[in-house]
């Protein structure tokens, strides 16, 4: 099904309510004709199973950071709220050095690629697009690994991929942190305490 998706991208859910952060640019790439939807596992990825779809609505987004945040309700029974698992959403900053993974769903098969890395550097960087990144990693994205989930050592989600580096900086891939985006989260509900439950992360793929 994902190979037969126009938009891919990934994110990560923020609370048992079901707000679900990923990249503005995967919302605003959608189609009228086509539903957004996030596929959630049945349990963690060692143990995957089955995957439930969750469509997704109510999407706020903050352009200048490439973030968006979103509800999700699930697309069939009720009973797959069980499923949804909240991350851990900490707002400190990503730091130079640090050791960080990236867990994405770039539409090749079900499983999710996970990959590990260092935050490269941290200072604002301005992009074409106009929208601008505050972190980078050197871990290369490639298609579908938009929204990201950026996690520490420490099992902390920091923020999200939103670009991917070329030319000069291939190899590279740029971010925002929650920190940077504290206001636009906390105006949005967001819940940011430490002691949630690890999570498992959500496939968004956009469906026709």
């Amino acid at each position: 099904m994902a190979a037969r998706t126009r938009v891919r991208g990934t994110g990560v859910i923020a609370d048992s309510g079901g707000t679900l952060l990923t990249a503005a640019h995967v919302i605003q790439e959608a189609r009228s004709n086509c539903t957004l939807s996030v596929m959630v596992p049945d349990q963690e990825w060692s143990q995957f199973r089955q995957l439930h779809a969750f469509l997704v609505q109510d999407c706020r987004l903050h352009l200048a950071l490439d973030l968006a945040v979103c509800r999700v309700r699930p697309a069939g029974s009720s009973r797959d709220w069980g499923y949804i698992r909240a991350a851990s959403i900490q707002l400190r900053p990503a730091l130079p050095g640090e050791a960080v993974r990236i867990t994405a769903f770039t539409g090749f098969g079900l499983l999710p690629l996970v990959r590990s890395g260092h935050i490269k550097a941290r200072q604002n960087y301005q992009r074409g697009d106009g929208c601008y990144c505050d972190f980078a990693t050197d871990i290369a994205a490639e298609e579908g690994m938009s929204g990201s989930p950026v996690i520490s050592a420490q099992g902390e989600v920091l923020g999200i991929l939103t670009l991917a580096g070329s030319g000069k900086f291939r190899g590279l891939s740029f971010g925002a942190s929650f920190e940077e985006a504290a206001g636009f989260l906390k105006a949005q509900g967001v819940t940011t305490a430490p002691d949630f439950p690890r999570a498992s992360i959500p496939l968004p793929a956009k469906a026709h």
